[in-house]
This record gives C-alpha cells, structure tokens and sequence, in this order.
C-alpha cells in the first residue's frame, strides 16, 4: 500500500482468462497531486497493449510536466489531446486501429478531485450511502439513458462490450470531464471494466468500505473472477487518511 500524507492507496491487475493483459494502470503522487490512471487496449483491434501502455506514458509525461503549472482540469485536457493525436499517428503511419479507453484521477490536498474519462474504464467516489461513477461512452449505456434497459439489465447484456468512443480511432475526440469532492470516509475506485462489467455496484461498494486499499483490490479481483469475468480487470482504491 502506498500514498502521501493524506491519501492511502493500492493497485492490482489480473489478465484473467486472456492471453496477454491490454489493461495499463498508474498512481504515483506528481508534484503534490495524486494522479490515477487505467487504460484498457480495445480488445480485437491490432495493438490495444501497445495504445493502452502509451496512453498511460503520455499521461504520466503530462502529470510531470504540467500539474505545478497550470490547473489540473487543464492537465486532463492536455493529456487526453497529446495521448488521442499520438495513438491516431500510431494508427496511420501502420494501418492499423489500434485504441484504449482511459480515465484519470487527479486528487489534491484540498479534497478535490479531477476526473477525465473516454471509454468505459471507469471512476468512482463512493461512500457508505452513495456510488457515483463517470458516464460510460457504450451502446449499452446509450440504451440504460434512454430508458430501454436498467443498469441492473446492463450487466448481462451481449452487446456490453461495443464502445461508442475510444481514444486513437479518430483525429478528435470528446473528453468528459467531472470535479467532485473526496471526503473523508470515501473512496476512490478507478477500474477496467473486467470489474464493472460483472459486479454490481452495491457489491463493489461493501467491499471498498469494509476493507483498506491493499485487501479490497485482492477482494473485488476476486468477486470479478466469481462473477464469471475473464477480461483483464485492473482496479485502484485510494482512501483518505
């Protein structure tokens, strides 16, 4: 387990059933800010471990570079654009269509946390009451806004898997960006969706509150792998001091 004065966090990655692991994670603390990152390389596109690993390189690069500078809402921005433009080169100088999800966490001392996301890798702030999570950018979550199914009918759904938008496949792209607050008693999960495709959010809640960051990222590994996921799953769970 790892973190700064104020925040405590663990990181874990399981390649479940697949034959190479396209998810690529990061948490580090950059120039006093907590940045937090999961990618996840399209499955079936050519080279989603290499997009995925350069978009969590590029988001690093950025963090380093910029958070002491400028404001962190801006960093996400930067980050996002830098990592889209390389990935489409990537893609055009070979052929290819190769694309990650990602979203990232920037956490300060303030309490305040930054949220960027493409794709369905997803954040969230949940407390003992309350799940809130980033919109996912899927076909089936278009069908759950729409009315035409529940979250709950999300889960077993065939079409889950089909992205509606991804980081590398265009020349632009759209970043959601959030600001919410991280206080105390929360938590701060950051997952692929080897998790989330396959556990509920209530089950995903009772385990980050009845565990510290270390045994709650071995526990929601688990209860993926119990659920019947065999995706890579990548999980991040911070909780403040």
């Amino acid at each position: 387990m790892r973190g700064g004065d104020w925040l405590r966090y663990a990181v874990l990655t399981d390649i479940g059933m697949r034959e190479r692991n396209e998810d690529a994670c990061f948490a580090s603390l950059l120039n006093g800010y907590h940045v937090f990152g999961i990618a996840d390389g399209l499955g079936g596109h050519a080279c989603g471990d290499v997009a995925s690993r350069m978009a969590i390189e590029i988001l690093k690069e950025t963090a380093s570079e910029e958070l002491s500078a400028i404001d962190p809402a801006e960093v996400l921005k930067h980050a996002f654009r830098r990592i889209n433009t390389a990935i489409f080169a990537f893609n055009q100088e070979r052929g290819l269509n190769a694309g990650t999800t990602l979203s990232v966490a920037i956490a300060g001392e303030s309490a305040r946390c930054w949220i960027g996301t493409v794709g369905d890798s997803r954040t969230y702030i949940i407390t003992s009451s309350s799940v809130w999570h980033t919109h996912d950018h899927t076909y089936v979550q278009s069908l759950v806004d729409a009315g035409m199914i529940s979250p709950a009918e999300a889960i077993y759904h065939p079409a889950k898997n089909i992205l509606a938008r991804a980081l590398g496949l265009e020349a632009g792209v759209k970043v959601d960006l959030d600001e919410m607050e991280l206080s105390p008693g929360s938590v701060l999960l950051l997952s692929s969706d080897g998790l989330h495709d396959y556990v509920p959010a209530e089950v995903i809640q009772r385990i980050v509150m009845a565990n510290d960051p270390e045994v709650a990222c071995r526990k929601l590994i688990d209860a993926a792998r119990d659920a019947g996921s065999t995706d890579n799953t990548t999980v991040i769970v911070a909780k403040p001091r």
